[in-house]
């Protein structure tokens, strides 16, 4: 059963987010409450990044669904274990995304990456351990603090979808999205996530 995480406009974060930044306060009251799907187990969340590396998003739930389906939904690094080789093949897994999953796998299982522990740690230490894991990049482990750890103060500014959503909603077409993002999380704070979900509602509703 999918875990959503759901934000209403009138969360004190959010009106606090709207006074910071008055045209995010417009989109807010445009759009109204927020819903987005949470990925509450560490290495089903990181493996799914993987996948859908430089692929289409059906591309990769299909091939996401086939290997959930091969593993029987069963998350752990014995089931990783038992995967062949040909088993990845025949899912469509590439062989440099192979590569990557059973590089996590060996991370975590000879003890150099522990999910139990992420918890006490800043965004930069957590960033800096995921990104240590060959196939993950920091876009990746950003969208791992928002969406599986919650992590409140998270701006992704390579994230090009927000950067195109950015540059509509500020009226910025010439600035570069990037740049334009890192103000945002400058301005926005400790509410640099709540920013995000908005961004991609409008991308989502607005079909940016």
């Amino acid at each position: 059963m999918e875990k959503l995480w759901h934000i209403t406009k009138d969360d004190q974060r959010v009106q606090k987010l709207a006074k910071k930044d008055k045209v995010m306060g417009q989109l807010i009251e445009r759009i109204g409450d927020v819903e987005r799907t949470l990925r509450p187990y560490p290495l089903k969340s990181l493996v799914r990044s993987i996948v859908g590396q430089q692929i289409s998003v059906k591309a990769a739930e299909t091939i996401f669904g086939r290997l959930k389906e091969k593993i029987n939904d069963e998350w752990t690094i014995a089931a990783f274990k038992k995967l062949t080789e040909e088993e990845c093949k025949e899912i469509g897994l590439s062989r440099s995304k192979q590569k990557y999953i059973f590089n996590l796998i060996e991370h975590i299982d000879n003890g150099e990456l522990e999910f139990e522990k992420l918890d006490h740690l800043s965004n930069e230490e957590i960033i800096k351990q995921l990104t240590a894991v060959k196939g993950i990049g920091k876009w990746t482990a950003e969208v791992f603090l928002i969406f599986t750890m919650q992590r409140e103060n998270v701006v992704p500014v390579d994230d090009v979808g927000l950067q195109r959503a950015a540059k509509r909603l500020y009226n910025q077409p010439d600035v570069s999205g990037k740049a334009l993002l890192k103000e945002c999380k400058a301005t926005w704070g400790d509410q640099g996530t709540i920013g995000c979900l908005y961004l991609w509602e409008y991308i989502h509703q607005y079909q940016i």
